[in-house]
């Protein structure tokens, strides 16, 4: 999640959005209000107030409705959707309209949170946008949600530099709206440049959310937005560990604030810690499960967080306990109702493959028969094929691997080849992937795929190897709230050990310090550290 708020899911999404929004219509729903002449609200009257005593992490706004306990769950909704939580808020709106049908803030983040939840939810998503716009144009709609409709066309029609506009409006309207600066934030976010510096989008968004942080420093969503801004940075630095510490302080329970902080505590090579915060944020997952009865094909924040305690455990150097790890996830069974829903997709294009990716990306390569016993087999019918490719692009790197250490290197170029022609087959897949809700995993495919060209090019040409690490080492960049880095090591690693076995020694501990920019403490940057320096002396 770089420069737009989830770019990615939007693009999926939007096809669907617009033809929901009726007709030929271009440009946002309201033709008369003015974005600059909005007034506060006046809300219906007898409109009861909202309890007193709010859940935690919830913070307090008027919600147009007459039932209390939907303006609570909207509120909920509303945490959820800024800390990353999508179906966990779809749930509380999707409970909130059945107590309050015309609820259009209700409708709203029902729209907001199943951006990318898939096909299956086409019908909810359809409906909630026709009623938000019905609801939006009726006389008594309070000016504040109907700003927060508007904002919404404007976001899914017109895109999100023009929302910031929309969203920048209600923050100056509605001064003491508790979350419209922090949707705000999400969309000004435009990450760092190749030198670490941050855009002009970014240095907003930290001015934004630093004054409502001033105002409300026990803010959940608040606290949650200030470490995620720092999510890419080239350094994540202490005072934004304290924060997603306070973030998780602020709602023991939410299982996004337990990984946000497991995410920071991994950029810092903290990685014990990061496999205690992942691994509480997997049970509050669970716990939600059993609660709520849902399906882990719905609970995608559950793979998230498994799979990167999974890469945590390897970057410790706890071999074993990773690939257990993994293993769980991956074992996890095919939910034939839900094929393209969240958790699925996780499944078939991220866990499934995890095992095997973690073997081979071991120092000391195992057994192969080891590493085809953990691959997957092909998928049941009915599933988003593209994601075989990550089979496949896993596949032929680790014939390259194995047919290297057998000092083959005839067949290393032909896994080299079969390779080149895997990508160039995903290449063509862009459709598919939006097709399938898959951009964002197949665009990682991709990036593997890049960078495991590169290290077979190196096994083929060793004494060239620095040319062809050199670009991978280039494009690989840190990892994200969401997921994992797509391989378990800085690519600088594997020219250190082209360095180590050539007896480059001073050449690969230059090339280690490197590395350990990228992953701090990395158990295996360490080791081949270690060896170059005791064979250097």
């Amino acid at each position: 999640m770089n420069a737009s708020f989830r770019h990615v899911l939007l693009a999926a999404a939007m096809a669907g959005f617009c033809s929901a929004a009726g007709g030929g219509e271009h440009g946002y729903w309201m033709s008369s209000p003015s974005l600059n002449g909005w007034r506060e609200a006046v809300f219906r009257a007898g409109v009861p107030a909202q309890p007193a005593v709010l859940p935690p992490g919830v913070e307090p706004m008027m919600v147009g409705s007459s039932s209390p306990a939907a303006q609570m769950l909207v509120l909920e909704g509303m945490t959820h959707l800024l800390t990353f939580g999508d179906m966990r808020a779809f749930r509380k709106f999707d409970a909130a309209l059945r107590l309050d049908p015309d609820c259009l803030m209700a409708h709203w983040g029902r729209c907001m949170s199943l951006m990318g939840a898939g096909p299956a939810f086409q019908d909810q998503r359809v409906h909630s946008m026709k009623r938000v716009k019905e609801l939006a144009l009726r006389p008594d709609c309070p000016e504040q949600e109907r700003a927060y409709a508007d904002a919404l066309a404007v976001l899914l029609m017109n895109g999100p530099v023009k929302a910031q506009e929309a969203w920048k409006t209600i923050c100056s309207t509605w001064k003491r709206d508790p979350y419209a600066p922090l949707f705000y934030a999400m969309l000004l976010r435009d990450g760092f440049d190749g030198q670490g510096n941050p855009g002009e989008g970014q240095k907003e968004a930290v001015r934004v959310v630093d004054a409502v942080l001033k105002e409300r420093p026990g803010s959940q969503a608040a606290l949650f937005m200030r470490a995620l801004l720092e999510e890419v940075a080239p350094v994540i630095s202490p005072e934004t560990v304290e924060t997603a510490r306070k973030a998780v302080a602020a709602n023991p329970f939410s299982a996004s604030a337990h990984h946000l902080l497991g995410h920071c505590l991994f950029r810092t090579g903290d990685y014990e810690g990061a496999c205690a915060a992942f691994k509480d944020s997997e049970n509050l997952c669970l716990a939600w499960e059993k609660a709520e009865n849902v399906p882990p094909a719905l609970d995608d924040a559950w793979f998230r967080s498994i799979l990167y305690r999974a890469v945590s455990e390897f970057c410790a150097g706890h071999y074993r306990q990773a690939n257990a790890v993994a293993a769980r996830a991956a074992s996890v069974p095919l939910d034939k109702k839900h094929p393209l829903a969240p958790g699925t997709l996780l499944q078939i294009w991220e866990a499934r493959t995890l095992p095997a990716r973690l073997m081979l990306a071991r120092p000391d390569l195992p057994a192969q028969a080891l590493v085809l016993k953990a691959s997957p087999g092909p998928l049941p019918k009915g599933f988003p094929d593209l994601s075989n490719g990550m089979a496949a692009v896993v596949t032929q790197y680790m014939g390259a691997c194995y047919s290297a250490r057998q000092g083959r290197p005839g067949a290393v170029a032909s896994a080299f080849d079969k390779l080149s022609g895997v990508l160039r087959l995903l290449m063509d897949g862009a459709d598919a992937a939006r097709r399938q809700m898959s951009v964002s995993y197949w665009a990682r495919c991709l990036q593997m795929g890049s960078l495991y060209s590169s290290e077979i090019r190196s096994l083929m040409f060793p004494d060239s190897a620095s040319v062809w690490m050199s670009e991978a080492i280039g494009s690989q960049r840190f990892s994200s709230l969401l997921l994992p880095p797509v391989v378990p090591y800085p690519a600088e690693w594997k020219l250190a050990r082209a360095y180590l076995k050539a007896g480059k020694y001073r050449e690969c501990a230059d090339m280690c310090e490197q590395a350990l920019k990228r992953f701090p403490n990395h158990a295996g940057v360490l080791d081949t550290l270690k060896q170059a320096r005791a064979a250097g002396k």
